[in-house]
């Protein structure tokens, strides 16, 4: 019992660190839309996307690979010191490398993806204070410190947020509010160095060093490409933008899809409590009727979502983003929906699970990229912006079908296909009635 009520504590803290963050992202936006250009909110979202992507490489899936060594080093503080100090300065070569490689391009250039040297130097920063208390945060999220981990998540992301909109009242300039969203996450790492400051120094190489090194890289790798796919996958389209259009089109763009993200990101936390009821009950058939149910509910609620969007889209874009949007508000339902298909196979892959195929989630996940940016390229040429919410639809709806149908194969639960097809067909049609 007393397990269940530690797991319930941490949850709870995870939950409102998660729920914190997102939020905080999503205050953010109205303010940003409504005191900058629409070529600097392009900025500011390619800023996003680039240091999501390079965090791949700098974490290299050590949150993940690590908590096993951990538990098994709980005794020791020597191995737990190690681990800690060790992630962190793997992560800081890493950094290094890659900002090495970037100072020699600019030497050439004056821009790389449209993004000036200033930026790119803000990039590197956001990175170095961003792992310190991810890493820390992941130290001590296994270490059953809850508490602490999601304390500074949350003073990271929430004085980053303060001083980043105080230099935005200065100076109106997404150049402004990325100095402060550093600053704070500066003040967020050095927090994190204090509250494991006895971990770092107890820090020495051990004789088992290399061992433990080559074992943390074995567990954490084999989860870069499965954060690879989904990184990729959120950047295909804006690849697509800059080479079709240009920073004006991809921050109408990007305002329109982080609006449109936000029914997605309410269905996976309203959701997320039930999975661990679902793989618990998997095998019986009243655990694989909530399983289909849930996948069919999901389904059903696309149309009905878009109609909402359709029939407020002005309004809430109005409210997101003021005036200077609102010409593409007809996209906002289109958004939603490809949102919908592209990431909706969190509730109909637990085959894969079931049956310790989880590569194929990647082989599917990667072919899914490709056709993104097949079709969106096509799309987007012949139809304009819009074509490239056309484009990533059409990969969805591909990928969720073919997704489902090798689960099915692996563990059968019952999903309907007839119900897949039309709510895809249905969905196709609603979307191209707003063009």
């Amino acid at each position: 019992m007393s397990l269940i009520k530690k797991g319930l504590s941490d949850s709870k803290y995870y939950l409102i660190a998660n729920i914190g963050n997102k939020l905080l992202a999503f205050l953010i936006i109205p303010i940003l839309a409504k005191s900058i250009s629409i070529e600097e909110f392009a900025t500011y979202d390619l800023f996003l996307v680039i240091t999501a992507f390079l965090n791949i490489f700098i974490i290299l899936g050590i949150d993940s690979g690590i908590g096993i060594l951990l538990s098994e080093s709980q005794n020791s503080d020597k191995q737990l010191s190690f681990l800690y100090v060790s992630s962190i300065l793997i992560s800081f070569f890493a950094l290094s490398l890659i900002s090495t490689i970037l100072f020699f391009i600019f030497l050439y250039v004056d821009r790389l993806f449209l993004l000036n040297g200033e930026i790119w130097i803000y990039i590197c920063l956001y990175i170095l204070f961003n792992m310190i208390s991810y890493h820390t945060f992941s130290f001590l999220r296994w270490r059953e410190k809850a508490k602490e981990a999601s304390f500074i998540t949350l003073f990271s992301y929430i004085s980053g947020m303060l001083i980043g909109v105080y230099f935005l009242y200065l100076d109106k300039s997404v150049e402004s509010y990325l100095q402060g969203l550093i600053i704070g996450l500066s003040l967020g790492s050095i927090l994190s160095l204090y509250l494991s400051k006895e971990y770092i120094f107890k820090f020495q190489i051990l004789d088992n060093s290399k061992v433990l090194l080559k074992e943390l890289f074995i567990l954490s790798l084999p989860y870069v490409p499965n954060s690879l796919g989904s990184s990729l996958m959120q950047m295909v389209d804006r690849v697509v933008i800059v080479m079709l259009f240009g920073m004006y089109e991809l921050g109408l763009y990007a305002l329109i899809m982080k609006i449109a993200k936000i029914p997605k990101i309410i269905i996976d936390t309203l959701s997320g409590g039930f999975f661990p009821i679902m793989f618990k009950s998997y095998k019986s058939e009243q655990g694989k009727k909530l399983i289909r149910n849930f996948f069919h509910i999901y389904l059903i609620s696309i149309p009905i979502f878009f109609l909402i969007a359709y029939s407020m889209s002005d309004w809430i874009v109005k409210i997101f983003a003021g005036n200077k949007y609102i010409d593409v508000s007809y996209m906002f339902p289109m958004a939603l929906v490809s949102i919908l298909f592209i990431g909706g196979t969190k509730l109909n892959g637990l085959g894969y699970s079931i049956k310790r195929k989880t590569h194929y989630i990647l082989y599917i996940t990667f072919s899914a990229i490709v056709l993104n940016y097949i079709f969106s390229l096509l799309f987007g040429y012949f139809m304009g912006l819009e074509g490239v919410i056309v484009g990533t639809l059409t990969a969805g709806i591909l990928k969720i079908y073919f997704y489902t149908l090798q689960s099915e194969k692996l563990y059968r639960f019952g999903y309907s296909f007839k119900l897949i097809l039309f709510i895809s067909l249905l969905s196709f049609i609603l979307v191209l009635s707003c063009l």
